[in-house]
């Protein structure tokens, strides 16, 4: 009998693995969706029969929905601050010179340093400013946090890209601002887009932070995270699968706007 060749066994190891690992990242997600329906006052997997009383729940709490639309308000703000001055930081750090490198460094480092001690930080700071509590002072705080997502993927397509596009426009006799305006910047859209995007999600579905500085004013998580603590209803199920349905939808759009083809530039 012919021994299996080893190159054989390596074409379905990897696939297999990675299977597994998909398995183990999805299928707890996948299992909160079941639970959102059952007709028992407690969390119970598999579920006992169907039921839509849970959303009709969530969607008739005043408290829920306030703590949605406050979370929709922040998650705007903070992902237009977080964008424009994130996209700003990248051209300005495109040279990838030793002090870009360093101030490149600095942006990253809410992301790097553990987000309570960034939150407690942010506590003090607001608590001598009077911002503790405040709209102004979470989207600063949320802007923070997801500004580096911003930096790193608008400048990564801005280096794929390069300025030959805006170089080509100079020489055919337009201006800086016109360049970037006309040339460089639609280049750009769909990073800055799904930058948009994800800077929203990565502050809609902060904890830690808010906790420290919201006080009373809750977001959504928040109140996912009382509602964990105190009763454990399946409107956390369905809020929850809420997010699910939101959250695919936002990938779906940010790739497809990363892989749409863009319009050929017309001759003339």
């Amino acid at each position: 009998m012919t021994p299996a060749h080893p190159s054989s066994a390596r074409t379905w190891l990897l696939p297999a693995y990675v299977a597994l690992v998909l398995a183990f990242l999805v299928l707890p997600v996948c299992l909160v969706i079941p639970m959102s329906v059952s007709e028992t006052s407690y969390l119970k997997f598999p579920p006992t029969g169907f039921t839509l009383k849970w959303f009709a729940g969530f969607f008739a709490s005043p408290e829920w929905i306030a703590a949605t639309i406050r979370s929709v308000v922040i998650g705007f703000w903070s992902s237009l601050f977080a964008t424009v001055l994130g996209t700003m930081a990248a051209f300005a750090l495109r040279r990838s010179t030793r002090w870009d490198r360093l101030i490149g460094g600095a942006l990253l480092s809410p992301q790097v340093v553990p987000v309570i001690i960034v939150a407690l930080g942010v506590m003090l700071i607001f608590n001598r400013f009077h911002l503790y509590g405040s709209t102004v002072g979470i989207v600063m705080a949320h802007g923070m946090l997801a500004m580096p997502f911003v930096v790193v993927n608008v400048a990564s397509s801005l280096r794929q890209r390069g300025e030959t596009l805006a170089l080509a426009a100079r020489v055919m006799g337009a201006g800086p601002v016109r360049a970037f305006w006309h040339v460089t910047l639609p280049s750009l859209r769909a990073s800055i887009s799904t930058s948009a995007i994800f800077a929203f999600f990565v502050s809609f579905d902060e904890l830690v932070v808010a906790l420290f500085i919201m006080g009373r004013n809750e977001t959504l998580p928040m109140r996912i995270w009382a509602n964990v603590r105190d009763d454990l209803t399946p409107v956390v199920a369905a809020v929850a699968t809420l997010l699910i349905v939101v959250t695919v939808l936002a990938v779906s759009l940010s790739e497809w706007m990363l892989h749409k083809p863009s319009r050929e530039i017309p001759a003339g």
